[in-house]
């Protein structure tokens, strides 16, 4: 009877490492590939095919408001303002890092999940230690400009898959 309890322990902390849930809720990229991206597509694709009016996103759907479309949708309640919070920030968000970094890591949330952990608040390269920002500078000539954009929206996507507690 003990191999039971230990199979049984095993296939739960095994289901634990692979879970979604994070800190402070689950990793959104996942959540919406789980649930939108079906019928949405890609996250950012679907975000910047979206309208804005007086700083908020519009929906071409009679309800018009995506965060009353979303409560009435697929994702849990708690997790209706993040996934809005992160379709805005993704509108907002041009698409460089589809025409510039995916042909070697496929999309930033994927990036994010695999190589990116975070000490304290800062994000960090999981390999190395290194600070992102620091490893970007180093990373395939990329221009100051390039760095900067590209840390901020790393650690945006970052803390979107990993939701680490908030400072």
């Amino acid at each position: 009877m003990a191999w039971v309890r230990r199979l049984v322990f095993g296939a739960a902390l095994a289901v634990s490492a692979v879970s979604p849930l994070r800190a402070e809720g689950l990793d959104l990229h996942w959540l919406w590939d789980d649930r939108c991206a079906q019928c949405h597509g890609h996250s950012a694709e679907f975000a910047r095919r979206l309208s804005w009016r007086d700083g908020d996103l519009v929906l071409a759907h009679p309800v018009g408001d995506p965060l009353r479309f979303l409560r009435h949708h697929y994702p849990p309640e708690a997790e209706t303002e993040p996934i809005y919070r992160m379709l805005q920030a993704e509108a907002a968000t041009p698409p460089r890092f589809r025409e510039a970094c995916a042909g070697c890591h496929d999309s930033a949330a994927v990036l994010a999940r695999e190589s990116i952990v975070f000490r304290g608040s800062r994000p960090v390269v999981r390999r190395t230690g290194q600070p992102l920002g620091e490893a970007l500078a180093g990373h395939r000539g990329i221009d100051a400009e390039a760095q900067v954009f590209f840390e901020a929206l790393l650690t945006r996507v970052a803390r979107e898959v990993h939701r680490p507690p908030a400072d």
